[in-house]
């Protein structure tokens, strides 16, 4: 908020404590980190066996998300995640409660969100801090100023208390004030990162899903196109995340298939009726009763469903789930069917084109074996480009043909509609992930812990006389609490860089070793 960290005296770590604390003179202990102990090494080791790590790094990596966020101010979210982690136990007595102080509202309407078991640090960093964006003003040495767009930060602060949000005031450094240092820093600034294609991790399998085309007048109806079976290309979708002033630069990001990443689109009918059934000997047929609201199917809300009670005097029976769409919708990326005490005999997806003579019908048969889990089906890319994109112009409608399993209890739909990718979540998935050469990097040294974080650093840089060189404005990325070889307190304040070189280098390899395999898996499965 921005990150701080705490080092010992010739780099051993501190011995078994959990918080760190320091004190000027005879006043009072402040604290300065919180952390957990970890045993590290053999018990005879000469550098020392525990090691601090932040609760972010470290606890908040092992312990899950669980709760669903309804739609909310992105802060309130935040605040509800923690309040809900704090009460499910996983971290004992550690946090203290998230407050309006520490977690502010942030006036962003954030869609809702479940954990899905996520760890509660990997859907702070990778989902909910993309959904804001500030643009950051800075001072250059020469008068101009740079833009640069940053994220929310979050952690947890010496005091034990969720934080996140966006750093507030700046640190005034002047090499003029005693013991204040500025020097450089000699950094790898070359990583770049400007736009990012999000790959879902999976679609349909090859030979599940058969397009045909018909085309009014010629009569002629085409089975079975060979390049839907041989090419089930991966939904992939594209952001810039970042300027493209040096150059672009991609990066792949595969996206699990769930419910909370698509939303549904709205159909403008919804009819229900039996499509086939075995009745009862010599048995009166009753009629079907359908009740709910038809928004149920695809509001995304997990307390709304519509109810199918079967016809008396059948032992089996399938219905026809059939939702019309008008001319102007979305291209759909696939459909959802979520229900209970039923099942998927099959799906079809038609769409059409009446803007052109012969008009043009395209039907899109996915057949079984389909399950309510999962609930999410994504159509192969060269179906929904090629097929159904060019007949989609008039709307179309989706046919679920489902089966009732006990009849005498009601058949209950959760969802059941075309989807698309929902933009605005991919883009909060994305946008953390830009990266741009540092702002020429500097680090201060300044004596003393009494340094609190903040937003930006105003240095002003000194001559060998004392006269002003430059004054510049940089945001701060790190602060380091230290102690020299003398035990003597120093804070250091990071400019543009927050880790060290060596540092970066090896978890950029590491990062591009686990996206690579990520990525060759999703290209190879589809």
């Amino acid at each position: 908020h921005p990150h701080s960290e705490v080092r010992s005296r010739a780099g051993r770590p501190f011995l078994k404590l959990k918080d760190v604390r320091y004190r000027t003179g005879e006043g009072s202990w402040l604290n300065r980190y919180a952390g957990t102990a970890v045993i590290t090494g053999s018990s005879r080791s000469e550098v020392g066996r525990y090691k601090l790590q932040g609760l972010r790094y470290r606890r908040l990596t092992e312990v899950e998300a669980r709760t669903l966020l309804p739609e909310a101010d992105l802060g309130a979210q935040v605040r509800q995640l923690f309040t809900a982690l704090i009460a499910s136990g996983q971290l004992g007595g550690t946090l203290q409660a998230p407050t309006q102080e520490s977690i502010p509202d942030l006036n962003v309407t954030s869609a809702a969100i479940h954990g899905n078991y996520w760890p509660v640090a990997k859907l702070l960093d990778e989902r909910l801090r993309g959904r804001s964006r500030q643009t950051r003003t800075y001072l250059n040495a020469d008068g101009s100023t740079q833009s640069r767009d940053v994220n929310p930060e979050w952690g947890v602060n010496a005091d034990l208390r969720p934080v996140f949000g966006y750093p507030a005031g700046t640190l005034v450094i002047d090499e003029a004030a005693l013991g204040v240092e500025i020097d450089g820093m000699d950094t790898d600034s070359t990583t770049l990162v400007t736009d990012v294609r999000v790959m879902f991790t999976r679609t349909m399998p090859p030979g599940q899903v058969i397009s045909r085309t018909f085309q009014d007048g010629d009569g002629r109806d085409a089975v079975a196109h060979p390049e839907d079976v041989r090419a089930p290309v991966a939904l992939t979708r594209e952001f810039n995340v970042a300027p493209r002033t040096f150059g672009q630069a991609w990066r792949s990001l595969a996206l699990p298939v769930t419910p909370e990443l698509f939303t549904g689109l709205p159909g403008s009918t919804v009819t229900v009726s039996v499509r086939s059934f075995v009745a009862q000997e010599e048995a009166t047929i009753g009629t079907l009763t359908v009740t709910g609201d038809d928004a149920a199917l695809w509001d995304g809300q997990p307390g709304t469903a519509v109810s199918i009670t079967a016809p008396s005097g059948v032992v089996a029976v399938e219905y026809a789930l059939e939702v019309a769409y008008p001319a102007g919708m979305a291209l759909p990326d696939g459909f959802m069917a979520q229900m209970e005490n039923g099942g998927l005999g099959g799906v079809t997806l038609v769409g059409q084109n009446l803007t052109v003579t012969p008009t043009q019908h395209v039907f899109v048969d996915v057949a079984p074996p389909l399950t309510p889990t999962p609930p999410v089906y994504l159509l192969p890319g060269v179906t929904r480009d090629v097929r159904l994109a060019p007949a989609w112009a008039s709307g179309g409608r989706l046919v679920l043909r489902i089966n009732h399993t006990d009849l005498s209890q009601p058949l209950v739909i959760r969802s059941a509609c075309l989807i698309r990718a929902s933009p605005e979540l991919m883009a909060a998935s994305t946008t953390p992930l830009a990266r741009t050469p540092t702002l020429n990097p500097v680090t201060a040294r300044l004596p003393g812990w009494n340094h609190s974080p903040a937003a930006t650093a105003q240095l002003t840089l000194r001559g060998p006389l004392g006269e002003v060189v430059e004054t510049r404005e940089l945001p701060i990325e790190l602060l380091v609490y230290d102690t020299d070889d003398d035990g003597e307190l120093f804070t250091e304040v990071r400019c543009g860089q927050r880790d060290e070189a060596e540092a970066l280098s090896f978890t950029a390899v590491i990062s591009a070793r686990d996206q690579n395999a990520t990525t060759d898996a999703v290209q190879a499965s589809t």
